[in-house]
């Protein structure tokens, strides 16, 4: 396939093949051929060449090019004289996931996604196979950027005054908005939200989504019946209430990491990118008593290569692959290592530990008012690929969201403990293409319906990422411990009761007839009285819903605390010249989706590799504690680690859509 005379070698599954086959084949077959000749869509000449072998030496070795992989190696490769090699495990991004309204249908897709699964759940995932809940992982450049809901969502101040008060020093919120500002190009300054909380300029494009179904404004009048005030912005003044999000797009389009921060570098001699190659071994040497990083391996195509690193290695594999790889390089506690014939070469207790995720359940409503027409047609596939308006350029229901406080949360309601999403009128797939086609001809009477979750943003429960093998091709061992402290039920259950009162406003009995699909959750409903609390938790058990937010599992913490693994610059303990740059290395969860703080941790990771190996760069010094050149680093000194034990021993949910199920 060529667009402007460039061949697409990377381009992966087509559309059809993400929506069954039948009647929804040509329709799909000939829009997906639409998109991949829609030269600012598929971007086929925009899109990085892969290296095929790489050399024998770099400056910088950045593993995982997701969200905040592909950040910092677009980032670092601006520097002169800098090399720099980027490692993914997947292959570039196939053009149907540029189309928002497509968000979920590669979820799953192996050409993306690592299809992870947890370990069997004590508590969660009951009613799943073997009680394993899906995690959704991406495994394509641009990492989860190409397959989440594209929401721009910070956190709240709260989230970072509490690392910074952890002892992380330079971490509070007034450290880092300035850097969430510098990379942010806000299309809505001035008519939607302030400049004194956005920038302009930056690689990434932020904006809401260009259409909204007019449900999406009906909910912030139902959640003004209800006491909460509308948030034109929850990244600004006012960051709890309903809201319709702003979103990571450009012209339409979905704006991944990669095509923000790698794509435009496609012509850098500095940068260097491997495919399909997959990091098996941070590999150390030692000077005195120092352990310095010296080389980095990983395979591609059956053959391990081994490439020398001159300064740092940028480890951005994410919460799962992240602690993975440090422990098949030996570093973390010796007992696990141990148990899989892998020599220790560095003791850190914390790798793989504190593993935290946002945790959501979902419930249906049927609008009874609404016929169930489906959202794709030809005028609308006609209106995004010729004037990039209309359905598909957005999510639908899904770019509505809410933060609110339950009545767990902390008592100076600074610190909204509760996420509601929303589900439906997405513009994904359709049989026909018709106008006015009902989604499921088979069932002409349904109505449409609404699917609403809530989340629970600062889970008490916590799991750990261990081996099984040691062989680095197979996956970990991912304990999940999903509600493991009643508090996290608690909090859902009062999600719960929010979304009653939500549906049960004028507007949304009036205008729509929602009504509540009662379902039983297995024998749920045998066991207690429907609606009941005692119900609503035995529910969630059963249909748990984990978000794609896995953090945590390598936490940044002061040297003080045995458990954690990298330091206020990113640097791990006891180690010079590994930083890591992803989920894993935030001390909490913030509260909301994960996307933006990555990519903000990846700028402030590459300003600290920039002021120790960049004499000339200005030092921000005092902010992090070290008044000295950080070019002298590493001048730290680490107390030596507490040795620790740890004898821890189908369906799913994904941005509010329920996957692998069969219809209602």
């Amino acid at each position: 396939m060529e667009c402007g005379g460039c061949a697409g070698n990377f381009l992966g599954p087509s559309l059809d093949q993400t929506c069954g086959s039948g009647s929804v084949y040509l329709f799909m077959t000939l829009l997906d051929t639409f998109i991949r000749n829609t030269c600012d869509i598929s971007e086929l000449c925009e899109r990085v060449i892969p290296k095929r072998r790489p050399d024998s030496e770099y400056d910088f070795v950045v593993i995982g090019g997701g969200s905040g992989g592909a950040a910092a190696a677009g980032k670092l490769s601006q520097v002169s004289g800098w090399k720099v090699l980027l490692i993914e495990a997947g292959n570039d991004e196939p053009p149907g996931t540029q189309v928002p309204s497509m968000v979920g249908n590669f979820i799953g897709n192996e050409y993306i996604d690592w299809g992870y699964k947890t370990e069997p759940e004590p508590e969660a995932c009951q009613g799943y196979p073997e009680k394993r809940c899906f995690w959704p992982r991406g495994k394509v450049l641009g990492g989860c950027s190409v397959q989440n809901g594209m929401m721009y969502m910070r956190g709240t101040p709260k989230d970072y005054d509490n690392w910074a008060a952890a002892g992380n020093t330079g971490w509070s919120y007034k450290d880092v908005l300035p850097i969430f500002k510098s990379f942010e190009d806000n299309k809505e300054i001035g008519t939607l939200v302030e400049a004194e909380y956005h920038g302009t300029g930056g690689p990434l494009t932020t904006r809401r989504f260009i259409d909204q179904p007019p449900l999406a404004y009906d909910i912030l009048k139902a959640s003004l019946e209800i006491g909460y005030k509308p948030s034109k912005d929850l990244n600004g003044r006012q960051y709890s209430g309903f809201a319709i999000a702003q979103s990571n797009t450009r012209n339409g389009a979905r704006l991944s990491s990669a095509r923000a921060y790698i794509r435009p570098q496609r012509f850098n001699p500095n940068l260097h990118v491997m495919l399909n190659s997959t990091a098996t071994k941070i590999v150390l040497k030692t000077q005195g008593k120092q352990k310095i990083v010296d080389a980095v391996e990983f395979v591609y195509k059956g053959t391990t290569h081994r490439v020398k690193v001159n300064k740092e290695v940028v480890l951005a594999a994410g919460a799962v692959n992240s602690p993975q790889i440090l422990l098949l390089s030996g570093i973390g506690p010796k007992q696990e290592l141990d148990k899989v014939g892998i020599r220790q070469v560095h003791e850190l207790p914390g790798v793989g530990k504190n593993l935290k995720n946002h945790v959501a359940f979902y419930v249906n409503y049927l609008l009874k008012k609404e016929k169930n027409y489906a959202d794709l047609d030809w005028a609308a596939a006609l209106n995004y690929i010729v004037n990039r308006k209309g359905p598909m350029t957005s999510t639908g229901m899904s770019q509505v969201t809410a933060r609110i406080n339950s009545r767990y949360a902390d008592p100076s309601g600074t610190h909204p403990d509760l996420q509601i999403f929303f589900a439906g009128y997405t513009a994904d797939c359709s049989k026909t293409g018709e106008a006015r086609a009902l989604a499921e001809p088979e069932k002409p009477d349904k109505p449409k319906m609404l699917t609403i979750s809530p989340v629970t943003l600062h889970p008490k429960s916590l799991g750990y990422i261990t081996l099984k093998s040691k062989d680095p091709l197979k996956a970990p061992a991912m304990v999940a411990n999903y509600l493991t402290e009643p508090e996290d039920l608690a909090v859902l259950i009062d999600g719960m009761r929010v979304i009653q009162k939500l549906m049960n406003t004028t507007v949304m009995k009036e205008k729509y007839g929602a009504e509540p699909y009662k379902e039983e959750y297995g024998d749920c409903i045998k066991k207690f009285s429907y609606d009941s609390d005692d119900f609503w938790g035995c529910a969630i058990k059963y249909e748990t819903g984990p978000e794609n937010h896995q953090s945590c599992s390598l936490k940044m913490g002061p040297s003080t605390d045995p458990m954690a693994v990298v330091d206020n610059k990113l640097m791990v303990y006891g180690i010079d010249g590994i930083r890591v740059m992803d989920a894993s290395s935030m001390p909490e969860l913030v509260s909301g989706n994960t996307h933006a703080t990555i990519v903000m941790m990846a700028e402030r990771g590459v300003e600290f590799i920039k002021e120790r190996w960049l004499p000339a760069v200005n030092t921000i010094g005092d902010r992090f504690g070290n008044s000295e050149p950080f070019g002298q680093y590493p001048a730290h000194t680490y107390p030596k680690p507490v040795q620790h034990n740890f004898n821890k021993g189908g369906f799913y949910h994904y941005q509010g859509h329920k996957h692998g199920v069969k219809s209602r």
